[in-house]
């Protein structure tokens, strides 16, 4: 009995927390954004930063990413509206199908593609503000993170399918 109210908590925080996980795992801009992918999205900033951007640059820059988060709030919050629909569906009292958590999946897909389309433009229009030293410079600096990355994974390993204990 003690070992089925276990498994069965165990179950409803694991449930809690992957519904609620993409609304917390989003790059700079809120949720879903704007980066080029997750919260890797979240270094494009911080890569910009690191690249010495001239006052024009970064003015530049700045008008780019500005109007791209313009278009994107409406999207933004459709996405936070569409994980919540998500959520109350695994976690509500009614009956819920795999039909209606494919659904509120592809819909939640649909929104996040237009995310990452509306932040790749961005990223472009800001790249052709980069001048080819800095170009340059940002491969560099990611070459470098890829290596941390892999280092990170060297040291601390993958976490499995299963959870961060397989």
């Amino acid at each position: 009995m003690m070992n089925a109210l276990w498994r069965t908590t165990i179950l409803g925080v694991a449930m809690v927390m992957l519904a609620v996980a993409p609304v917390y795992g989003h790059g700079f801009g809120g949720p879903g954004g704007p980066g080029m992918g997750g919260g890797r999205g979240m270094l494009f900033p911080a890569l910009l930063r690191a690249l010495d951007l001239s006052p024009e640059q970064r003015s530049q820059v700045e008008q780019i990413m500005s109007r791209h988060r313009s278009k994107l709030a409406p999207v933004l919050e459709q996405l936070r509206a569409a994980h919540d629909d998500l959520t109350s569906k695994l976690l509500g009292t009614g009956a819920v199908g795999t039909a209606d958590v494919n659904s509120a999946i592809a819909h939640i897909g649909q929104l996040q593609q237009q995310v990452m389309q509306e932040w790749a433009s961005a990223a472009l229009e800001a790249r052709a503000v980069l001048t080819p030293d800095q170009l340059e410079k940002a491969a560099h600096i990611k070459r470098q993170l890829d290596s941390l990355r892999s280092q990170m994974q060297g040291l601390l390993g993958t976490p499995g399918v299963d959870g961060p204990f397989e």
